[in-house]
């Protein structure tokens, strides 16, 4: 067991952020990322910026670019959805004043989106099914997810800065049970996936 923490702590240093993009990725680009802690991650991304001596403009470019990647994933999961077709009652009477109000307003539901947990993953599946125009989106999403990155991680780094260094076996444990974590996260999604194919085939 020591030998293999020792393997993990002798890992590059950039193993952490590398763990905190995946995870900013899947969060703004599944939907299951609504469970995932998306705005801690950036504030994590924020500590490690100072207890790991990262340049401050590089994590927020890291930072900025994870959830870009997955809202621009999560908009063309939207463009392959049926799900609004499907929708009745008053699910539809919903969705259609969530469309009308993206479709009249994109900039801003969307650069607002990107900074409330939660919208930040339906958000981009909504506008590519409300029929928002691509370039408008990815304006609105990009300026929006460099706000958020930027207050966050910069509130991270002044957490960071009022903290005591922490144990360097931190630096190993964290980045472990993150990934972890994902990978399960991954194979459940996988064996429902085969689940449901196996399903269709059978049916």
């Amino acid at each position: 067991m020591d030998d293999i923490l020792h393997a993990l702590a002798s890992a590059p240093r950039g193993t952490g952020l590398a763990v905190i993009a995946v995870v900013l990725v899947a969060e703004a680009g599944f939907l299951v990322g609504m469970l995932l802690p998306g705005s801690t991650a950036a504030l994590a991304a924020g500590w490690l910026a100072v207890n790991r001596t990262f340049p401050l403009p590089l994590v927020i470019a890291v930072v900025t670019a994870a959830t870009v990647v997955g809202a621009h994933l999560s908009w063309w999961r939207g463009t392959h959805s049926d799900a609004p077709v499907k929708a009745k009652g008053k699910v539809r009477t919903v969705l259609s004043k969530v469309f009308r109000g993206l479709r009249e307003h994109p900039l801003v539901s969307v650069a607002v989106a990107q900074c409330v947990s939660g919208t930040r993953t339906l958000t981009p599946r909504a506008a590519a099914a409300a029929g928002v125009p691509y370039r408008r989106f990815a304006v609105a999403q990009f300026a929006g997810a460099v706000v958020w990155a930027s207050v966050l991680v910069t509130s991270g780094t002044t957490a960071a800065n009022l903290m005591p260094p922490l144990d360097p076996d931190v630096y190993v444990a964290v980045p472990l049970v993150v990934g972890v974590a994902l990978l399960a996260f991954l194979a459940v999604k996988l064996v429902r996936r085969r689940r449901v194919a196996v399903r269709a085939v059978t049916a």
